[in-house]
């Protein structure tokens, strides 16, 4: 793998660490942009909101990649929240273009997306990249957040990474899952019967390496697989070694607490991983079993 300058923003998060450090590892030349570069750490400042960025972070950087976005479930979906949602992606995103547009060193614009731009209303169906968005607040969201990314065609290859839930043992959707669990008060939600998309953090870390070694196009589907609200429930309450005495949390109180948001887990997607397979990539961890294996009885 030809080592680059990669400069990511949302270096800070979850998955921007891991991908960081995966990339470092690659030989790779990586730097994070940040409101408060640290001496230790390899970043350039940057404030989208005042419009300012180090001229450094654009010079000779041949692959720029954007995890920026606030938390989806971070709080209930107020009308000025969603519009914080939306901003939070685009505005960083049209900043980032006008900086980089005269660029004549940037190769490749790689932008995270999410799995959950697809319908929600055909529980049968295993979504492809080809398929058309859905109608609901969240596809709306990765329709602009994508188009936003496209702004980058005018100047270097663009490819989207739609990423499903990540599964780490550091944080995120998967450790506020296992936290009622943990506690005996576990349960699936609704009828359960809903797919819940996952992939591992080291898989989408590789995906994105393998994007830029292949410097791949277009937006592919960054899922390993799905299993039903009700499996992934009962799986990891193997895995931590936890019963689940409960019976499910009904749909309407779901509905009750968490307004216009519950959708996102009382409604799923299954979707297809073909197209990343089709260039080469393979992942390690395709098995639910096995994922939760690497994360709980490997450390």
């Amino acid at each position: 793998m030809e080592s680059k300058k990669i400069v990511i923003a949302g270096g800070s998060g979850l998955v921007g660490k891991a991908l960081n450090k995966h990339l470092t590892e690659l030989g790779h030349d990586v730097y994070v942009l940040t409101r408060s570069p640290k001496a230790n750490q390899k970043s350039f400042f940057w404030n989208p909101v005042e419009g300012e960025i180090d001229e450094k972070a654009i010079s000779n950087t041949q692959v720029l990649i954007n995890l920026v976005g606030q938390g989806i479930a971070d709080k209930r979906w107020t009308d000025q929240r969603k519009k914080e949602l939306i901003n939070s992606r685009v505005k960083p995103t049209e900043f980032l273009f006008k900086s980089f547009k005269k660029s004549q060193d940037l190769q490749h614009y790689i932008s995270a997306s999410g799995i959950n731009c697809y319908p929600l209303e055909n529980y049968n169906k295993v979504y492809t990249e080809e398929d058309e968005f859905g109608s609901d607040f969240l596809s709306h969201v990765v329709k602009l957040w994508e188009a936003s990314a496209d702004q980058f065609e005018e100047i270097c290859a663009v490819a989207k990474l739609r990423i499903s839930v990540v599964l780490t043992e550091k944080g995120g959707a998967l450790d506020t899952i296992a936290k009622p669990i943990k506690m005996y008060v576990g349960s699936p939600l609704g009828s359960g019967k809903q797919w819940m998309p996952w992939i591992s953090i080291k898989d989408l870390t590789r995906m994105f390496a393998h994007v830029i070694d292949h410097r791949l196009k277009g937006a592919y589907n960054a899922i390993a697989n799905a299993n039903t609200n009700k499996e992934f429930t009962e799986k990891l309450a193997k895995a931590l070694n936890k019963p689940l005495y409960l019976p499910n949390v009904p749909s309407f109180i779901l509905k009750m607490i968490l307004g216009e948001m519950s959708s996102m887990v009382l409604e799923g997607i299954n979707a297809s991983h073909q197209k990343i397979e089709n260039t080469g990539f393979n992942f390690q961890y395709e098995e639910l079993d096995e994922a939760f294996q690497f994360l709980y009885e490997s450390k």
